[in-house]
């Protein structure tokens, strides 16, 4: 089936599904869009977020600003595939994802690389 033309959000919420499906370590998958919301997806289920409400959209926010940046820089170096900030618990994956953005969080003691493979095999189909 296409992923181009997603009226109701069912491709978005199929691809949330199919990320969360390849790690347990996944604890976050939403789409972002360009104010920061999450449009589709959230946190795996039992998953307490770290960050309060504002905390989380400070971060889209960021996340968005981040992708925009190297972007711009997209004729010289190529376009942006994702960003990746590891830190001790968490380790952050940002997709460009049409006009708005994919973010992951997992844990920073999974196989980063395998997610971020597999992530880009779903976001590409």
């Amino acid at each position: 089936m296409p992923r181009n033309n997603d009226p109701k959000g069912q491709i978005r919420k199929g691809i949330c599904n199919e990320i969360f499906a390849v790690d347990n370590s996944i604890r976050f998958v939403g789409i972002v869009n360009k104010e920061g919301e999450v449009i589709e997806g959230g946190f795996r289920k039992g998953i307490e977020p770290l960050l309060d409400e504002n905390e989380e959209q400070d971060m889209y926010l960021q996340s968005l600003s981040n992708i925009s940046f190297f972007q711009s820089f997209s004729e010289k170096f190529g376009p942006v595939d994702y960003l990746l900030i590891r830190q001790k618990k968490i380790t952050m994956i940002t997709f460009p994802y049409k006009a708005d953005i994919l973010c992951l969080s997992v844990s920073s003691q999974s196989d980063i690389d395998r997610i971020r493979d597999e992530t880009i095999k779903i976001v590409s189909l």
